[in-house]
């Protein structure tokens, strides 16, 4: 890899990065420690100035009062989002963020632009998916989770990232459907965090999508979940990219293992 772009990230578990920008430290969609995949837990993360957070589903949030007790950072979501986290934290509404679509902040080390997203299609109706949901036995025992499950069905925020020496990172998990390609062909994203999927047919579109975006650098997220992993897919995904982009460059993360681009 050539260019320096400037970025160094660990990957944790499922969607969750720890990214350093500078002196500013962002952990993404923290669920960690109760995550099957893996055996690092919230400890593994070194520092946290900002979380972001894709949705508000139990699989994205188990760690976020235990990094806010502990590095006491600030909170970017969804605005849908921002009151039953602010209630379910019991922290002071200055710390929570809410994040309209194509907001962009401002923080020196990085400018973190909100992007609409949808959350991957679960393949059922509302009710039946709220009925699921709930009986998590992570959100029977935390009434406070189970509220947020609702909300974490509808609203689904991207980021992309910014450095002042204009690299773009872009952390992304939805399907890959017109609208969400349309908007991230507008980025050119130098690097893309993106959700590998767990169907082998739907790889190939992945990969179309890290092409049309105009990515150089492919990361996969949320392999690891539910103890599904298949390597053979984290492969195929890499020669599907490759195929298309022949001068970029696929890294397969390991949990708890830096990442410097």
């Amino acid at each position: 890899m050539e260019k320096k772009y400037g970025v160094s990230l660990k990957w944790l578990a499922v969607t969750s990065f720890e990214m350093r920008f500078g002196n500013t430290t962002v952990v993404s969609d923290p669920y960690i420690t109760e995550c099957v995949g893996t055996d690092v837990t919230w400890e593994n993360v070194e520092n946290c100035d900002i979380i972001c957070l894709g949705h508000a589903h139990w699989d994205h949030i188990t760690d976020i009062p235990r990094l806010m007790d502990k590095f006491h950072p600030i909170l970017l979501c969804g605005d849908q989002t921002a009151m039953p986290m602010a209630q379910w934290l019991n922290c002071s509404p200055t710390v929570v963020y809410p994040m309209y679509p194509d907001n962009e902040l401002d923080f020196g080390d990085v400018k973190i632009r909100a992007l609409y997203g949808r959350h991957t299609n679960l393949g059922s109706g509302f009710n039946d998916l709220c009925a699921r949901l709930d009986q998590n036995p992570l959100c029977q025992a935390d009434p406070g989770m189970a509220a947020l499950q609702p909300v974490g069905s509808f609203e689904y925020r991207n980021f992309l990232f910014t450095l002042p020496n204009g690299t773009k990172v872009l952390l992304w998990g939805n399907d890959p459907t017109i609208e969400q390609v349309n908007i991230c062909k507008a980025l050119k994203p130098d690097i893309a965090i993106i959700q590998r999927s767990t169907k082998p047919e739907a790889i190939a579109q992945k990969a179309e999508f890290a092409a049309a975006i105009g990515c150089k650098v492919l990361i996969p997220h949320h392999h690891d979940f539910r103890a599904v992993d298949d390597p053979a897919i984290v492969e195929t995904f890499r020669k599907e990219f490759l195929d298309r982009v022949p001068d970029g460059v696929f890294i397969a993360p390991e949990h708890g293992q830096w990442i410097d681009l």
